[in-house]
């Protein structure tokens, strides 16, 4: 870390990952919160921490051929984010009405997550990172700014009035997974890095496991697992992931990358 960063954190110190006693997660997809902070979600979950996730679409377009029938993929995959949500003891999902593809208002996305927010009163909000060098996926984008706004948005008494009709939510901590730019780590652990994996074998319409270890999910799960390795060096506790987090006065006017 350099020296400004270093400076930087011991002016404005960043929240600790499990410092909050509730969070949600937003995911762009089916399958993306467990693919990107499974394991995290799982520690934090068995740590007694009150778990929401919202899924801000309905993953319809995730087959490879275009014959099937998309409101039967996107009911399957509705099913199956409940069943993994179930595994990994997280207390509530919520589905948000848009449909995948990225084609919705990304304005119409962050009044349904102020909603939300203010409705759950979370402590902190996980979400993806929209600023990635090499992301090209529109909903990781649309999603991962959508949610930035909406958790900023979410803290402001008028709007929060005028949105959703209700009292501002008090988020301590924006942590973006799916990030290339890490600045706090949590230490996880071979049990969840397997509670990841099972998770992501209950998403079967997305993932394949083969005896060779050569499908998605193997190949998805293999390299996680190298994340964590990395990560785990940085933190000296054997696995960890990674995450880009902010407090709310990084949020607005803060110039300095964290």
């Amino acid at each position: 870390m350099s020296l400004k960063k270093l400076i930087l954190h011991r002016i404005i110190p960043l929240p600790a990952i499990d410092s909050c006693s509730s969070y949600v997660f937003v995911a762009p997809h089916p399958d993306d919160a467990e693919v990107g902070a499974g394991a995290t979600m799982a520690k934090l979950a068995e740590q007694g921490k009150r778990i929401t996730l919202v899924i801000a679409t309905d993953g319809r377009y995730g087959a490879e051929s275009a014959d099937y029938e998309r409101e039967a993929l996107a009911s399957k995959r509705r099913e199956e984010q409940e069943a993994s949500a179930k595994l990994l003891g997280i207390q509530e999902v919520v589905f948000l009405p848009f449909e995948d593809g990225g084609l919705y208002d990304e304005r119409e996305l962050v009044k349904a997550l102020v909603k939300e927010f203010t409705r759950l009163k979370p402590q902190a909000i996980f979400c993806p990172d929209p600023m990635l060098h090499t992301e090209c996926h529109a909903d990781h984008l649309k999603v991962g700014r959508a949610a930035l706004s909406a958790a900023l948005m979410s803290g402001n008494a008028p709007i929060a009035r005028d949105i959703a009709d209700e009292t501002p939510a008090n988020i301590a901590m924006i942590a973006m997974y799916y990030t290339d730019e890490p600045n706090r780590y949590f230490a996880t652990g071979k049990k969840y890095l397997e509670l990841q994996r099972a998770a992501m074998r209950l998403h079967s319409s997305q993932f394949t496991f083969t005896e060779d270890k050569k499908g998605t999910g193997d190949m998805i799960s293999l390299y996680n697992k190298f994340r964590a390795l990395l990560f785990g060096v940085k933190t000296l506790k054997g696995y960890a992931d990674g995450f880009r987090v902010l407090a709310p006065v990084h949020t607005h006017c803060c110039a300095e990358k964290i």
